[in-house]
């Protein structure tokens, strides 16, 4: 699976999820592959988990550590996927909806206090999480309207 244009600036932004997303990554990898002489070879950067996979993992990193992220890098994180959901394809605002947004209230339900983000979130993002609670027949907080 390839990784869409606007990955790296969605990492980059953050070194949480910059070390999130190498761990994830090499955990899917597994061992170090090897040529026919038993030597490393260079990985295919294609094998890589399935994109809401992947935003999962770090949607999951995100909430666990956003109250001691500085709080620019947040912004900076959310606002790349907010630029996707407003301008990106189908498919990677789909995977941004159902990967990252939907783990990060999952979370929210474990005890993330997603009021410490809201403000943060651009409004296609605020809508996104509002329409997957509206879809689960979750009432969303005050906080979120």
């Amino acid at each position: 699976m390839s990784t869409p244009a606007w990955w790296e600036d969605f990492v980059a932004a953050s070194a949480v999820l910059a070390v999130r997303d190498r761990t994830q990554v090499g955990e899917w990898r597994g061992e170090p592959p090897t040529g026919e002489w038993g030597l490393p070879v260079e990985a295919d950067e294609d094998d890589v988990p399935p994109l809401t996979t992947r935003l999962g993992g770090l949607a999951r990193s995100f909430a666990e550590h956003a109250s001691r992220m500085d709080p620019r890098e947040r912004r900076r994180a959310l606002d790349v996927l907010e630029e996707v959901l407003t301008t990106g394809g189908e498919k990677d605002a789909t995977a941004v909806v159902t990967g990252f947004f939907e783990a990060l209230l999952m979370a929210a339900d474990r005890g993330f206090d997603l009021r410490s983000v809201w403000d943060d979130l651009g409004p296609e993002s605020r809508s996104a999480c509002l329409t997957l609670d509206e879809f689960w027949g979750t009432e969303s907080s005050d906080r979120m309207r």
